[in-house]
């Protein structure tokens, strides 16, 4: 059973990286379009595509760490609640793209608060699933 919440950080952790990796292909690739719309959004993909792979990266190697010492129950807790934490964070992220939209009317900064949006509303869906997903650890 102890193992559970491992498995469950090292599934978390992985998916993050892909996403991670996918946000900053292709926002790479966008950041060389022409199109300024494109630009911004390439921009906030490279930037939180980054930011997220810094996460999954140091978040691994400190699970590393932890897992020969750590209680798995204290374990799953923290996982939840940094969770819900970061899905109320990423009602705030969305609230901010919409925010730029709704205040710059250059294509730049509404491709940018539409990149915001997407990979706020990522986070709010990756979060939420994971905060409701963490396995219950008995204590023994």
């Amino acid at each position: 059973m102890n193992s559970r919440i491992w498995q469950f950080e090292t599934t978390l952790t992985n998916r993050l990286l892909v996403w991670s990796i996918l946000s900053v292909l292709f926002g790479l690739a966008a950041c060389f379009a022409s199109d300024n719309f494109l630009r911004g959004f390439g921009i906030q993909g490279v930037a939180w595509g980054l930011i997220d792979f810094a996460i999954a990266f140091l978040g691994a190697k400190s699970a590393a760490r932890r897992k020969s010492t750590a209680d798995p129950m204290r374990e799953a807790q923290s996982i939840r609640k940094i969770l819900w934490v970061n899905f109320g964070l990423d009602v705030l992220y969305i609230l901010a793209g919409f925010f730029i939209i709704q205040n710059y009317a250059e294509a730049f900064w509404i491709g940018t608060g539409w990149g915001i949006i997407l990979q706020g509303a990522f986070l709010f869906f990756f979060d939420l699933i994971h905060a409701l997903s963490v396995p219950n650890i008995e204590a023994i």
